[in-house]
């Protein structure tokens, strides 16, 4: 059985020391953890790159989505008699209609179902601002529509597990969050700490995060004031990485220095807002190995860390610590109580999507032309630029192979919109040099009119197709301007096109991918109601020589 209790901030003498000796008695005590990360509202089956994981060998598995992680929890908890569950941030903003529209209920339903004991704040709860992460605590609706729904939902009772943030600065307008949890699991009690690392890319937000680092030193002095000593910590990065095998340990989590300096107290690192799953054992600052771990994204896998705890002493006996990462597979039976919460929030949400948010004077479709230029991916392409421009980026690209549907003339909804891009990809911000830009256009070079990216409206770019791979691309040009080899740009790209699925994309080889604080679908929908009503571009954004 565990026991849980969560406080507020409170000042503490100071211990002095925060590292422990493992001087483990004869009596240990097997505690397991289990990590969820950037669960997105993925309450069913995420579809296309957000469904499936791939193991160390480059084989592709479907995965993922509520129904299959609640089976997986359960048979987790089941093997070691129970577990904690711990979630990173990002857990809600996803796009899929029967949580978006719904204000992110069902999400905090299905973590009630699950058992959640604690859940991190990331980038989209920020975004979604203190009122909104408020409405997700209380028994109620953020807003009238939201409760208004045909077929009703059940009642909403309120997430029944705490948001975790070490590091937001307490203030009326922050969001409502815990510095720490105890748990009691058996007879040992484990702390729970939690930070959300500043992003410098987002818009401003009334929560205010202090240093993570100082935040986690200070809320460890006060877990061993209470005389705790097993500490499990969640960390929200802005940095990614592009593993794609559960069991490997990327140079991105291996070499980070906030995993590596923070509090050597803390005996394990749940990590989220990584880019995919991850299994590392990192030295901290003591050059003591601890456990960091990474789970996939969309419920596609989960972690498992089982401390080994001194009954005596509660400390962690680190040395027989065990982790690893469990791929979310498809081939077991689904829960069937997440079954019906996804089928109850899809009938809620299916009126909702159906509400008319913008317009399409013409017909806009996603059929690419010899010069490899597709309408729709087009408008996409702006879209993005237009919700990014205010947070660093200079231009964008999009991906026409992960459009599915041709945008119609008329009315648009969200349904319409996310039938058009359906997999609610995250926006990263790449900065490389114009050096690499030109490097990367060449690859787009030899796929023009098969594949390949669009660019935004203020890039033009020429292809002369008689001049040898590798160097076919003879002019950039952004704002006007032809590209600088030795200047810096900012690119904002979807997830696909900045990770190594799409041909070794340059965009994960060259520059720090961050994350832009945007979804394809939320550029598209706020471009829509901004600029609508939206038309079909004319060609001319690439020249090819043939």
């Amino acid at each position: 059985m565990i026991l849980s209790m969560v406080h507020p901030p409170f000042a503490v003498a100071q211990t002095g020391a925060t590292s422990k000796p493992w001087s483990p008695s004869t009596q240990t005590q097997s505690v397991r953890i289990l990590g969820i990360g950037e669960f997105s509202g993925a309450i069913s089956r995420p579809v296309g790159f957000q469904g499936e994981l791939r193991d160390g060998s480059g084989n592709v598995r479907p995965a993922g989505g509520g129904p299959h992680l609640a089976t997986t929890v359960d048979k987790l908890r089941a093997q070691a008699g129970d577990a904690l569950l711990l979630a990173t941030g990002d857990s809600i903003g996803g796009t899929a209609p029967e949580a978006a529209l719904l204000g992110d209920r069902p999400t905090i339903e299905f973590f009630n179902q699950i058992g959640v004991d604690g859940a991190g704040i990331g980038r989209r709860e920020l975004d979604k601002g203190a009122e909104h992460i408020q409405s997700l605590v209380k028994p109620s609706c953020h807003t009238e529509q939201e409760c208004r729904v045909d077929p009703p939902l059940p009642p909403f009772r309120g997430a029944a597990f705490p948001f975790l943030a070490s590091n937001v600065i307490p203030s009326h307008d922050a969001a409502p969050t815990f510095p720490f949890a105890i748990h009691r699991v058996g007879d040992v009690r484990v702390g729970v700490v939690a930070v959300t690392v500043p992003s410098d890319s987002g818009p401003a937000t009334t929560t205010r995060l202090a240093d993570p680092v100082r935040s986690v030193d200070s809320t460890v002095e006060t877990l061993q004031f209470l005389g705790v000593e097993a500490i499990v910590g969640m960390v929200q990065l802005t940095s990614v990485h592009d593993n794609l095998d559960p069991g490997a340990c990327p140079e991105e989590l291996a070499d980070n220095d906030l995993l590596r300096e923070l509090n050597p107290a803390v005996d394990a690192l749940i990590v989220g807002a990584s880019g995919g799953p991850a299994t590392c054992r990192v030295f901290d600052s003591e050059s003591d190995e601890r456990v960091v771990v990474a789970p996939a994204s969309h419920g596609r896998s989960v972690t498992v860390v089982d401390l080994a705890v001194d009954t005596a002493t509660g400390q962690v006996v680190r040395p027989q610590t065990s982790v690893f990462n469990q791929t979310v597979n498809l081939d077991i039976e689904p829960d069937p109580q997440a079954e019906e919460l996804a089928r109850q929030a899809t009938a809620a949400a299916a009126p909702l999507a159906r509400k008319v948010i913008g317009e399409a004077s013409t017909p806009i479709p996603r059929e690419m032309d010899a010069n490899g230029e597709s309408p729709l991916a087009d408008v996409i392409a702006d879209g993005q630029l237009h919700a990014a421009r205010g947070r660093g980026a200079d231009f964008a690209l999009s991906n026409p192979d992960s459009l599915r549907a041709d945008m119609p003339a008329g009315p648009l909804s969200y349904a319409d919109l996310h039938t058009v891009q359906p997999y609610g990809d995250r926006l990263y911000l790449v900065t490389l040099t114009g050096s690499e830009l030109e490097d990367a256009f060449d690859l787009f070079a030899d796929d023009i009119g098969r594949h390949g990216p669009a660019v935004s409206s203020n890039v033009h770019y020429t292809v002369d197709m008689t001049e040898p791979e590798g160097s076919r691309v003879t002019e950039i040009v952004i704002d006007g301007l032809p590209v600088d080899p030795g200047a810096e740009y900012t690119v904002v790209v979807n997830e696909f096109l900045s990770s190594p699925e799409w041909n070794g994309s340059p965009f994960a080889a060259n520059g720090a991918r961050r994350e832009a604080g945007l979804t394809d679908i939320s550029a598209l929908e706020r471009y829509v109601t901004d600029e609508g009503p939206l038309s079909a571009p004319e060609p001319g954004r690439v020249t090819v020589i043939r």
